[in-house]
């Protein structure tokens, strides 16, 4: 059976106590050993006044004294104090006198002392031990509260929190911090909820699909180019999936974990090329122009990977719902804001209503049919926004029914200072 350690009240109790009565012991010590000294200079002091007072008597006023002698004589009567005081004067007469007293008054003052202290040492160290005890049940009561609480506190109710008490402060600062820890801890939970929610929600179509697909293919003999196409319906479905599963790990590990990008000078411009690049490749045969208006050179503070797929991200979504006209990447002046630079992507599609604006960076959003069957994850916005918001930028989007949307980057210049929160 493993022994259980002693508790922090006892030992704070017992460390309490141990210190006060090792400290009074030692000052008892002190003060006793001073104490003697003192009542033996008082008393041979007594004894040198005695033999003056004597001396006075015996010689007549104004006589001149030639010489001064005092000594101490040892008695064998015991623990008796001798003194003797010669005095030679003027007159050549010597006047000789002894005086003598015991030290029994000082061993009765001492006694006294030690009795004293002996009875009063051990009665304040009680009285401390139980004053310690008190003070302890009192300032460990709401660590008591913060244990109770943790154990009561489970998986399904991570949204309770432990009672922050004003003082002492390192306790309130305990309670804090294990507050903030089920708060991460919480919002770990619910991330893994809702991917588990979103990866079994999402997958449930694809899947079934495959299925489908293969229970068809099986159902009657088929030709090798009926089989080819039905394994290259089940492939993009595969993709489908791969690219969902990948959006939403991308997603999860934001929410899960803090992600600290590593920032740095990044020139942009390079960057919106590329993408621009990419988005007539994706455009295809549609009657669609991809145009970029920027400077020769624009750096920011960020990572080339994550601002790449952020822009990607954006210019892909303009060309899949835009079946003609264009879809324009500006770079807009300076604005009253210093050390900030806003990127536009403007398309000519469909336009998302009003109503639906405000839910356009929710993960999994589709705003009609058209964009239900337009192939996306719906995660591409909600990306977007995660990487904007790890490079302490912002995103905001406008849009007019039938005219097109227009969304707008704002992300920090180089020469602004710049740490990764994480997300």
């Amino acid at each position: 059976m493993t022994q259980r350690p002693p508790s922090l009240r006892r030992e704070i109790v017992v460390g309490y106590s141990v210190i006060l009565l090792a400290s009074l012991t030692l000052f008892a010590g002190i003060t006793y050993a001073i104490l003697r000294q003192s009542l033996a200079r008082t008393g041979t002091q007594s004894l040198r006044q005695t033999a003056m007072a004597a001396e006075q008597l015996m010689v007549m006023p104004g006589t001149p004294r030639v010489e001064v002698r005092e000594e101490r004589i040892p008695s064998a009567v015991g623990d008796v104090e001798t003194l003797r005081r010669r005095t030679q004067l003027a007159t050549g007469q010597v006047v000789d006198i002894v005086v003598a007293r015991t030290d029994a008054m000082e061993k009765k003052a001492l006694r006294a002392f030690s009795v004293i202290a002996l009875f009063l040492i051990p009665l304040t160290g009680l009285a401390a031990a139980l004053a310690g005890w008190s003070v302890a049940n009192r300032l460990l009561q709401p660590l008591n509260r913060l244990v109770a609480a943790s154990r009561e506190i489970g998986i399904a109710a991570l949204d309770r929190r432990v009672d922050e008490p004003e003082h002492p402060a390192e306790l309130r600062e305990l309670a804090q911090a294990y507050n903030g820890m089920l708060g991460r801890l919480q919002r770990a939970v619910e991330a893994l909820r809702r991917f588990t929610a979103d990866a079994s929600h999402e997958l449930r179509t694809p899947l079934t699909a495959i299925r489908g697909t293969a229970e068809v293919a099986l159902a009657r003999p088929r030709s090798a180019e009926e089989l080819r196409d039905t394994l290259g319906e089940m492939l993009e479905e595969t993709r489908s999936m791969l690219t969902l599963v990948e959006d939403l790990l991308t997603l999860a590990r934001s929410e899960e974990a803090s992600v600290h990008l590593p920032v740095g000078p990044v020139d942009l411009v390079p960057i919106l090329r590329d993408v621009q690049d990419i988005g007539e490749a994706l455009a295809g045969g549609k009657p669609i122009g991809v145009t970029l208006d920027a400077p020769e050179s624009l750096v920011v503070r960020g990572a080339a990977g994550p601002l790449r797929r952020l822009f990607l991200n954006l210019v892909s979504n303009a060309v899949k719902f835009t079946e003609a006209g264009e879809v324009a990447v500006t770079v807009l002046p300076p604005g009253d804001e210093e050390g900030y630079v806003e990127v536009e992507v403007r398309d000519t599609g469909t336009g998302i209503a009003p109503a639906e604006l405000h839910r356009v960076f929710d993960r999994f959003y589709r705003a009609d049919a058209a964009r239900e069957r337009s192939g996306g994850t719906g995660l591409g916005l909600a990306i977007a926004r995660m990487i904007v918001d790890q490079h302490g930028g912002d995103i905001r989007a406008e849009s007019t029914p039938g005219a097109g949307s227009t969304f707008t980057v704002r992300l920090p210049l180089a020469a602004r200072r710049l740490v990764a929160e994480p997300v």
